[in-house]
């Protein structure tokens, strides 16, 4: 077993020491160390980046979820209407900004005939469009990604704004052709 010297030097200190006697007990090897490390940080990082910048825009951030799956998640508001969601796998190079639209298989029907116009619209504005037939409903997932290096207020906010054209002109397509 490795002695690691304690260093009692305030709140950080006593992290640090917490830090090393998990990783000295812990079955996993030097690299795998690194990697879980280098992780945390990241994601210490780039949630200090999102929530930063969201509250600098005035946006609310909700619902965060990290899991196996996710550095960090957040549904975005301002004030009480949804802008979408902001995403990063523990893989990912960047940030995912996007909506999920839903409609009922019904109006998908009479929808089908400008979908083309819709991708064609998002493509244009840097959206991707997927969709998705569960029971009942088509889903549309609307996202971009914007990689890490590129991450700041303003390639957010022209994300977010971008995004928000795509959804309005899905509901004004739906609603046009269901009247």
């Amino acid at each position: 077993m490795v002695m690691i010297k304690r260093w009692h030097d305030g709140s950080v200190g006593r992290l640090r020491d917490r830090i090393f006697e998990v990783l000295i007990n812990s079955p996993t090897s030097g690299k795998e160390d690194l990697q879980a490390l280098a992780q945390c940080a990241s994601h210490i990082r780039n949630t200090a980046i999102v929530q930063s910048i969201a509250k600098e825009q005035g946006l609310r951030l909700s619902k965060c979820r990290v899991d196996q799956h996710m550095e960090l998640y957040y549904d975005i508001s301002h004030g009480r209407h949804g802008l979408g969601f902001i995403s990063k796998g523990w893989t990912d190079p960047g940030f995912r900004i996007g909506d999920l639209f839903s409609v009922s298989r019904a109006a998908a029907e009479s929808f089908k005939p400008y979908i083309f116009d819709l991708l064609k619209f998002c493509a244009t504005n840097g959206i991707t469009v997927t969709m998705q037939e569960t029971e009942g409903k088509i889903e549309l997932t609307m996202d971009a990604v914007i990689y890490s290096e590129g991450f700041n207020k303003d390639t957010f906010q022209n994300t977010l704004d971008a995004l928000s054209e795509c959804v309005e002109k899905a509901e004004k397509l739906l609603s046009t052709n269901n009247e």
